[in-house]
């Protein structure tokens, strides 16, 4: 099987609905300027929002950029850099690069650093910011997906809220792979990606911004250009279009995938989601490969697991790829495990294929072993 065939069981960039592929080939408009496109861009920014939970579309606008997620973060975290301090949550990889992004930028930041393995203690998340009024914003990660750890969106923004902070989220990952509740979370900034589990492909960041806060942000001095979140967020806002080119094959991908899961249903697409991975993991439970992380903790978006002594992540996932399957290592550096995630446009002949695979590949490491 060709590279490019293999099957991808990662937690981004995932495997597309084919519609999804049909129209980033045969897009319905070709120039970004067009009045088709500025229709098609207001559904997907309504439908952005409508899948992910929102309830209150007028209270926000999903803002599109050309981007990966992490160039969304970096918008965000550009629009609230005038406001002073700011506190970054680092619990694992992802914040651990939001904290670099924000030293690297030269934005003032302290950091609260977290177990990697245990969520965001919002106690101490609290006395941190009670301890030090200069901090006038925080940023953390909803879903750690390195090590598939789910932290407590809602208590975090409230906490935040109750201090009169703004408050931003890294969802990347969490957003529409299983509920998250943006709203009583209170969350100011919302990052996604359209290559995470709503299934288009790699190249739009979306951040949901709370339109109350857009006045907040916009009276401060921005630095930024291209990153500019609130010019950006107005541009859209006023006419459906975007300060910049855009590629509309994109757009295309992305309106298709919301057409897609639209279909299906949103709640059926979660519960896809963890019943595959319920299936996975429960299969190699009895194979003897154990999961990490503390179950309670762990959101089923992405699982790692443990690989049997004696095989390491590099040659286990060229023994994969030999079988016609793609998976990611877990924590970065350590080779001796595995991650899963079905965010992806995966069916049911699919999972039982892969633990044929595993059959073949584990089974054939244990008996090494």
């Amino acid at each position: 099987m060709s590279r490019a065939k293999l099957i991808l069981f990662t937690p981004g960039p995932v495997r597309t609905p084919p519609v999804v592929a049909d129209y980033l080939a045969d897009p319905p408009v070709n120039y970004h300027r067009q009045d088709g496109f500025r229709t098609m861009f207001a559904e997907t920014e309504r439908d952005v929002k409508e899948l992910v939970g929102i309830k209150d579309g007028a209270a926000y606008h999903a803002t599109m950029l050309i981007s990966t997620g992490t160039g969304a973060v970096e918008a965000c975290l550009q629009a609230f850099a005038p406001l002073g301090k700011g506190l970054i949550v680092r619990n694992g990889f992802f914040g651990a690069r939001w904290v670099d992004q924000a030293s690297q930028a030269g934005i003032a930041h302290v950091v609260l650093d977290g177990d990697e393995q245990q969520p965001i203690d919002v106690a101490r998340l609290e006395a941190v910011l009670d301890a030090d009024p200069a901090i006038k914003w925080v940023f953390f990660v909803a879903h750690e997906t390195r090590a598939g750890l789910v932290n407590p969106m809602v208590e975090i923004g409230k906490a935040c809220k109750r201090r009169g902070l703004m408050v931003g989220s890294d969802a990347i990952s969490a957003a529409y792979a299983y509920p998250i509740d943006i709203e009583a979370a209170e969350l100011d900034l919302t990052v996604t990606s359209s290559a995470k589990a709503i299934q288009a492909v790699a190249g739009i960041g979306i951040v949901f911004v709370k339109l109350a806060t857009l006045p907040v942000l916009a009276a401060h001095a921005r630095v930024s250009q291209y990153f500019d979140l609130v010019a950006e967020t107005e541009k859209q806002r006023k006419g459906h279009e975007t300060r910049f080119a855009q590629p509309v094959h994109l757009h295309a991908a992305l309106r298709a995938a919301c057409d897609h899961l639209k279909r299906l249903g949103i709640a059926n697409h979660h519960a896809r989601i963890r019943r595959q991975m319920q299936t996975i993991h429960d299969h190699l439970a009895a194979m003897g490969v154990k999961s990490q992380l503390d179950p309670a903790h762990r959101s089923w978006v992405a699982v790692n697991f443990r690989l049997p002594a004696g095989l390491e992540y590099p040659e286990f996932a060229q023994r994969m790829e030999a079988e016609g399957y793609y998976l990611l290592y877990g924590i970065p550096g350590d080779m001796t495990h595995f991650q899963i995630s079905t965010i992806g446009d995966l069916g049911d002949e699919h999972v039982a294929g892969i633990l044929r695979a595993f059959d073949k590949v584990l089974g054939r490491a244990r008996a090494a072993a």
